[in-house]
């Protein structure tokens, strides 16, 4: 009896949530891990990339660790020492949960490699070390892991140091006499409804008043086309 044909084996999928969400989106499917590693040449790549981006992203973030005025409120001053200004939760945490994360990584491949003086626990010292040996990284049993936390570490940072701006739900068109742009709320309300209210594209604020003309307005061009 012929032996049967033997047939390559399939390289091992790719470890990281970047790829198993890709596939899951119907993005694009699931990539294969590189030779001798556990994640994809654009996982590994990407892992590398938010490396070589924290000490920037942690030290820009440094900035937004005091909360505007408008967001503490007044400072209030009690016999002659003002009270500290308001301090974000969020920027103190993801500076520190940025710190833990990496020393972790850290001491893994310290202890994967059996030598070498640890790097000083900051984000610029442990982010160059851990880039130093994303190779390391990549092929380890803990690689998928290791990517996505570090994904999620720089993700924070950049929360803080660029927050998402809401989307914007269009209104109609403005109503000071001559201007035609567009009126817009941010879709989830917050600070920017609260301080401004609606605003066209023009900068014009809408009163009160002006925004139940628009109100108005859109609710009669509405009966209109359903008429």
């Amino acid at each position: 009896m012929a032996d049967p044909i033997s047939r390559p084996s399939l390289p091992a999928q790719c470890a990281s949530n970047r790829c198993r969400r890709a596939a899951r989106s119907g993005v694009l499917g699931r990539r294969p891990a590189e030779p001798d590693a556990r994640l994809c040449g654009p996982c590994r790549r990407a892992l590398a990339a938010d490396l070589a981006a924290l000490p920037a992203l942690h030290r820009e973030s440094e900035q937004h660790l005091v909360l505007p005025a408008r967001q503490g409120g007044l400072a209030r001053v009690t016999g002659h020492r003002p009270d500290p200004p308001p301090v974000s939760d969020a920027a103190l945490e993801a500076r520190h949960d940025a710190v833990v994360r990496l020393a972790s990584w850290a001491r893994l491949v310290l202890d994967e490699t059996g030598a070498g003086k640890p790097p000083e626990r900051t984000v610029p010292a442990l982010a160059a070390f851990l880039g130093r040996h994303v190779g390391l990284l990549a092929a380890h049993p803990a690689a998928g892991p290791a990517a996505d936390e570090i994904a999620r570490v720089a993700t924070a940072l950049r929360g803080v140091v660029a927050p998402p701006r809401p989307e914007l739900v269009p209104l109609g068109r403005c109503v000071e006499p001559g201007c035609e742009a567009e009126v817009t709320l941010p879709e989830r309300g917050g600070d920017d409804l609260v301080l401004r209210g609606p605003m066209c594209g023009a900068g014009h604020v809408l009163t009160p008043r002006q925004w139940l003309l628009l109100n108005r307005r859109q609710s009669m061009s509405e009966a209109e086309e359903t008429a």
